[in-house]
């Protein structure tokens, strides 16, 4: 499958002829090169794909260095686009001569397929059950109750649904709770709090014979 060098994805490690050219090609469109030489630049990275680089990690190699800082200038004009890349990808060699690890992590091309693949599965949208006959009422109320436009009326078919909602959870034969009998629970539920041990006792006073004023 010929793949758009545009579109090459960035952590794909390229193994075959093929996946090479698209991605050299993909490096120098990313890099904005476009008078590099492909041959020469092909030639540059052959060693670092064999050894699992990928373009992101090409691309993060030419802006920085294995220990994190700036590796310098960006490309200038008289500098030669392969001649260039030797230099930024030497200092990812040790004693110029062993590969360093990738900084990025990159993955085969059959890899990135299948977990795009899943990935598409899993955010692709789910199809919806059938609604049943009161799925479909109910749908249809609650679509004529928010046409309304009355806000007062939609408040009072709002409680009107709730209480029948409400009611139906009730064993046949038996009443809905009315407020007398919510505050008996509530009664019986919530003890008294008393402030101290005198409160709610009645005091009783000593009659005091009345005190004649001459």
């Amino acid at each position: 499958m010929q793949i758009d060098p545009r579109r090459w994805p960035g952590r794909v490690v390229p193994s075959t002829d093929a996946d090479v050219d698209i991605a050299v090609e993909s490096l120098c469109t990313r890099a904005s090169w476009p008078d590099a030489d492909r041959r020469w630049v092909r030639r540059t990275l052959e060693p670092w794909f064999k050894a699992g680089w990928s373009i992101d990690a090409v691309l993060v190699a030419i802006d920085k260095r294995p220990d994190g800082t700036r590796q310098g200038r960006p490309r200038s004009r008289a500098q030669v686009a392969h001649e260039f890349l030797r230099a930024r990808m030497m200092v990812w060699t040790d004693d110029g001569a062993r590969l360093a690890r990738p900084p990025l992590t990159g993955m085969s091309l059959g890899e990135w397929f299948r977990v795009n693949r899943r990935n598409a599965l899993v955010n692709s949208r789910r199809s919806r059950a059938a609604l049943t006959s009161e799925g479909e009422r109910a749908r249809a109320e609650s679509r004529a109750l928010a046409h309304r436009r009355d806000p007062v009326e939609r408040s009072r078919e709002k409680g009107r649904r709730r209480v029948e909602a409400l009611d139906s959870l009730l064993l046949p034969g038996q009443q809905p709770p009315s407020f007398a009998d919510s505050w008996r629970l509530v009664a019986d539920l919530i003890p008294v709090q008393r402030v101290c041990s005198a409160c709610g006792h009645v005091r009783s006073e000593t009659p005091r014979p009345a005190h004649r004023v001459a």
